[in-house]
């Protein structure tokens, strides 16, 4: 077997992608975009329907499940946000349609409701850890203290207690859940110790938790897994909960703790319960200060949280109106489209009275669906093909909607 086929077999036997691939539903109702494009998903894997329906797996692949012709699409690092997401698809629109001309494949046209679907999704994919690496987590498991409280195998019993009982739940929110339960306690033994509180950075948590299933010597028990969260449901938890008592979300909140909305936090499921554990005596001292009891989360509770913080970048801030003009006049979008206040009309419409530009998951689906018919008519007229980078598209949009006029 190939290293390629050895890792994807590794990737597949993970929790979440055994959850994404054999097609577990997170709720029995439609997905909440379908009637909202701009509400967070119910069950972000539900785009994994569409996917397959229009024909995306024919020529793209995720984590080596799929078609080889474009780039799988399971690799981390391509898009953070609904509006860039836009612009990767708009970048690479020519070079599909060449290709799917070639072998006389059709483009599909793709729904708004079907987008937000397949946006949540695409999104969704960065999520998953890859399985964690057993040696190191044997190494961090040492290097971290965790070995002087808790033992494994058949090593005599300390602090804590023996963790053998993990290896049979098989995704890391299991450990982490019960970090957060029981962490005053430990929080206090390790005082009592004088056992410094380790730091989890990366990929950490999911490396320990791969050698407690390693090195567990319970024996052959079926797995337990807990299903990927849901962004929506893990919103009312953070509301039920009491977070927001502390935390904003884009400033909407409390304003004890950082704004949990802030560039940088898109992080993989155990990613941001590695932050959770670092922070947590810092968030006891405050909330036992306040007054505020300490909350405790049932798995799926957990697991939804976590999925809503993790889906907090996935709708865009207000772009730069200035930079969006920049934009318009270097990106080329002057020489076809013309704007209101007395501009010369040219062959392609107004953008600024596109209804597209009210929601990013609708601004995703005219461009796909658009992209065919400028594709034609920037090669007829020998122009370059417009490309956008980072946040080119959130700014564009936003310089086109400060274009429209004011409702009377």
């Amino acid at each position: 077997m190939s290293m390629a086929r050895q890792h994807a077999a590794r990737v597949r036997s993970h929790l979440l992608l055994v959850a994404c691939f054999l097609g577990v539903s997170l709720s029995a109702g439609p997905l909440t975009a379908q009637n909202n494009s701009d509400a967070l998903p119910t069950d972000p894997l539900a785009g994994k329907q569409v996917f397959a329906e229009k024909g995306c797996n024919q020529c793209h692949a995720i984590w080596g499940e799929g078609g080889t012709l474009g780039p799988d699409l399971g690799k981390a690092g391509v898009w953070d946000s609904v509006m860039q997401l836009a612009g990767v698809l708009w970048n690479h629109s020519p070079e599909m349609i060449e290709k799917m001309r070639e072998r006389r494949m059709s483009r599909p046209v793709i729904s708004s409701a079907e987008m937000a679907q397949l946006a949540a999704f695409l999104y969704f994919l960065d999520y998953f850890d890859a399985p964690g690496d057993a040696v190191r987590g044997k190494l961090l498991f040492s290097e971290k203290g965790c070995v002087k409280c808790h033992t494994l195998g058949d090593e005599r019993a300390h602090a804590g207690p023996a963790l053998d009982s993990y290896k049979h739940l098989a995704s890391p929110l299991f450990l982490a859940r019960a970090m957060w339960r029981h962490g005053p306690p430990m929080a206090n033994k390790m005082a009592e110790m004088k056992v410094a509180r380790p730091e989890l950075r990366g990929t950490d948590l999911a490396d320990i938790h791969s050698y407690i299933q390693s090195a567990s010597a319970e024996g052959s028990i079926e797995k337990v897994y807990m299903v990927p969260g849901s962004p929506a449901r893990g919103k009312a938890v953070f509301a039920e909960k009491g977070c927001v008592k502390c935390h904003a979300i884009r400033g909407s909140g409390g304003h004890i703790g950082p704004d949990l909305a802030a560039k940088g936090l898109h992080r993989s499921v155990t990613e941001i319960a590695g932050l959770m554990w670092n922070h947590e005596p810092a968030m006891w001292a405050r909330m036992q200060e306040l007054g505020i009891p300490l909350p405790a989360f049932s798995d799926q509770e957990i697991s939804d949280l976590i999925a809503y913080l993790f889906f907090l970048q996935y709708f865009d801030p207000p772009g730069d109106v200035a930079r969006g003009r920049e934009l318009y006049i270097d990106k080329g979008c002057v020489l076809c489209h013309y704007a209101p206040r007395g501009a010369e009309k040219r062959f392609a419409p107004d953008l600024s009275t596109s209804a597209a530009l009210g929601s990013p998951v609708e601004l995703s689906s005219a461009m796909w669906n658009h992209a065919p018919t400028m594709e034609a008519q920037i090669r007829e007229r020998g122009l370059p093909w417009p490309r956008f980078q980072g946040d080119d598209v959130r700014d564009l949009v936003e310089y086109l909607r400060s274009l429209k006029p004011s409702e009377p």
